[in-house]
This record gives structure tokens, C-alpha cells and sequence, in this order.
């Protein structure tokens, strides 16, 4: 049975959607997409105290998806044995250089192991209250996927915040180095970080995932054309959701962010997701860009469906292979600044292997974030 969107949406609505509430516009328009096409097995799914905050797909992943500024790090198994030249990411247009991405990562070994393994840092940017600098809140995922048995694993740990920027860090040394931050919304943040926050096993309470994920066994029967694989994905999308058919499409395209980015694709597969995405209206070229641990890479830039954001995806010039996402506000208002980032996520690690997660059990569930008289919505009759 499908969902049922408006009456999800009339009893999942947080207050602050209420049309009498001032929500700043991108978080009503981003919070309102969710809820509104939110697949039926995440209503049981445990909310965490930090739930990943990447612009996605977001998401996030995509994302869908708080990266430490470690020092540049390789993507693990994921340079080629013979790469061709890299595409000129300073000429031609955002289709263009998907597609030349595309071409280039086709070419990669696919690889083969029982786990595939997935290292991001994720981060997002918070103004500081009556201050003058930002903070990056920094979150590590690591993913576990068994595609054959169709099991998932995934691991959170809370980096702790620091200031954004060096500019960032003089305004927090010059206000006396604090070492936790109260932000807008009342979250707290701190210096020190509170270590692991998540850990989802198989069958556990917990069993989150991004909005749009795919049952792993399904990514084998894909089909590596685009225009064929985004067909297949809107039938699989409108088979689980019931919408408007342009919100069917917003999932469609994160669920190719995912296929390109994060999910454990084939060459091929990964492929036919970036031509998916070089048709995508208003798709253009960032030119030579630096990702959050200083790795050169090229970007192009899509139009967000949740708000004034557009969100970037950065591919290494040698392999075309995935290097990570930014979201980047495109007008000035509800607090931000055209041109200023709002979140990242870095790929540290992406590869087959052997080696198994090293946990079976999910993090004990902190119980249901509401007051304490709020009832949990019923599960609707299927």
C-alpha cells in the first residue's frame, strides 16, 4: 500500500510547520518535502539526538550526509589502474562534465568483498548567537553494506564543533576560547564532542536510512542507461510513496546522488547515475574546486528541490570517482548569505573488503524525543 501523503503530512507536521509560525523558509520547504515523502519503514525508525543535518538528499545522504580538518585523504581502492586524462573541468557546461566523469569512472575495477565499507565526515555550520563567527559542528558515518543479504550496518560519532574558518577562530579566541555553544533552536554543541552517538546493526530497533534508499538486492537488477535507470527508479519511487509527481522526482534525483555517490554501484551503475544527473535541469560547472581536507577536485552545481540551496558534487580529476557534497545557499535571507556553505560531506574511505563491522547490537534507544503526553503516531492499516 502506498503512503498517504496529506494525511502523513496533517499528523507528522512538527509545530514549527504550522502556517502561522514564522519558519525560516528552508527549513519549512526542506522539513515539508520530508515528511511528505518519507518512506513508511523510517516512521519506526529511532530518532537520534543528532540527526545528520547535510543538505540532501540529501543526503545525504545523500543527503543525504561533519568532516575534521584532517589532512588530504586518497578514497581508498578507488584510483584507476589506468587513468585516462582528466576532463577539462574549467570548460564546458555542468552536463558536460558529468558526463566526462562519467566516462572516466566507467573505466574504474569494480571490486568485489561481503562488506561494502563507507567513511564520510559530515559537517554543518552554525552563527554563533550574539557572536561574531561560526562554528562547524563535525559528525563521523561510517556504512556497512552486505549486498547480498541485503543488510545494513552504520556508526555515528559525534567530532565535537570548531570555529568555521581562521578568521572563525580569532573572534572565538578573542571571546575567551569557549568550549560549548548554545545555537539557535536551543541545541548545545561542544568542543569535546560526545563520542559515539548511533550504532545501527541489522534488525535492530534502530534500522535508519536516508531518505530514498534502495534494498541493496534491487541495485543489481538496475539498468546502467540513464534514461531507462531514472524510469525504474520513479516506479520504485512511486511504488513505495504517494505524491505529486514533482516531489516524486525530487526523490529520484537523491536517490541517483546515492547511486553516484555513496551506494556500493557498480562502474557502470555509478555511471549511468551521473548522465541521470547531467540532464537535470539548471546543472552547471563550479570549474576546479577544493574539497573540506584540501583534495583538488571539479564540481558541478544542481538546484536543491528543499529551498534557496543548491548542493555540489565534487568528483576526483583523475578517476571521476566521488570526493563528497556541499550545500550552498544561492540568495541572501533567513539568516544566511548568498554564496555561504551550510553543510559537507567528505568521502575519507569507500571500498570492498573482508573485514566486518565491528558491532551487532544497536546503541540502546534513548526513547521517543517528545513530551512526555505526546503520543506516537498510530502505524496506518497496510
Amino acid at each position: 500500500m502506498k503512503n498517504d501523503i496529506l494525511h502523513r503530512l496533517t499528523a507528522a507536521r512538527p509545530a514549527h510547520l504550522d502556517p502561522d509560525r514564522p519558519t525560516p523558509s528552508p527549513v519549512r520547504e526542506e522539513e515539508l518535502a520530508t515528511f511528505t515523502a518519507r518512506p513508511r519503514a523510517t516512521r519506526t525508525a529511532r530518532t537520534t539526538a543528532r540527526p545528520r543535518r547535510a543538505g540532501r538528499s540529501l543526503v545525504p545522504a545523500l543527503a543525504l550526509a561533519t568532516a575534521t580538518a584532517v589532512a588530504a585523504v586518497v578514497i581508498t581502492d578507488a584510483v584507476p589502474q589506468k587513468p585516462g586524462p582528466a576532463p577539462s573541468a574549467t570548460s564546458g557546461s555542468g552536463s558536460q562534465i558529468l558526463l566526462a566523469a562519467a566516462s572516466h569512472v566507467e573505466q574504474q575495477p569494480a571490486g568485489s568483498g561481503t562488506y561494502w565499507y563507507v567513511e564520510e565526515h559530515l559537517g554543518s555550520f552554525h552563527k554563533v548567537p550574539g557572536k561574531n563567527y561560526t562554528i562547524d559542528d563535525r559528525t563521523e558515518h561510517r556504512y556497512w553494506a552486505a549486498a547480498a543479504k541485503n543488510k545494513r550496518w552504520s556508526q555515528s560519532l559525534d567530532l565535537g564543533a570548531r570555529p568555521a574558518t581562521k578568521a572563525d577562530e580569532a573572534a572565538w579566541k578573542a571571546d575567551g576560547s569557549p568550549t560549548s555553544w548554545n545555537v539557535e533552536g536551543g541545541e548545545t554543541f561542544t568542543y569535546a564532542g560526545k563520542g559515539e552517538i548511533q550504532r545501527d546493526a541489522p534488525g535492530g530497533t534502530g534500522d535508519t536510512f536516508k531518505m530514498g534508499d534502495l534494498p541493496l538486492r534491487v541495485l543489481a537488477t538496475l539498468p546502467t542507461e540513464e534514461q531507462a535507470l531514472r524510469k525504474r527508479l520513479f516506479a520504485l519511487v512511486d511504488k513505495d510513496y504517494n505524491g505529486p509527481k514533482e516531489i516524486l522526482d525530487r526523490i529520484v534525483v537523491d536517490t541517483a546522488i546515492q547511486l553516484a555517490t555513496t551506494l556500493p554501484s557498480t562502474p557502470a551503475l555509478r555511471a549511468a547515475a551521473y548522465r541521470l544527473l547531467a540532464a537535470e535541469p539548471g546543472v552547471r560547472s563550479l570549474g576546479d574546486v577544493k574539497d573540506h581536507t584540501g583534495r583538488t577536485g571539479y564540481a558541478v552545481a544542481l538546484p536543491s528541490p528543499y529551498g534557496p540551496v543548491e548542493i555540489r558534487l565534487i568528483f576526483d580529476k583523475a578517476t571521476g570517482m566521488p570526493l563528497g557534497t556541499e550545500t550552498v545557499a544561492t540568495r541572501d535571507g533567513d539568516g544566511m548569505r548568498k554564496g555561504e556553505r551550510q553543510s559537507y560531506t567528505t568521502i575519507t574511505s569507500m571500498k570492498w573488503t573482508e573485514k566486518a563491522p565491528p558491532f551487532d547490537t544497536d546503541t540502546e534507544d534513548p526513547g521517543p524525543i517528545s513530551a512526555p503526553d505526546d503520543a506516537p503516531d498510530p502505524e496506518p492499516a497496510r
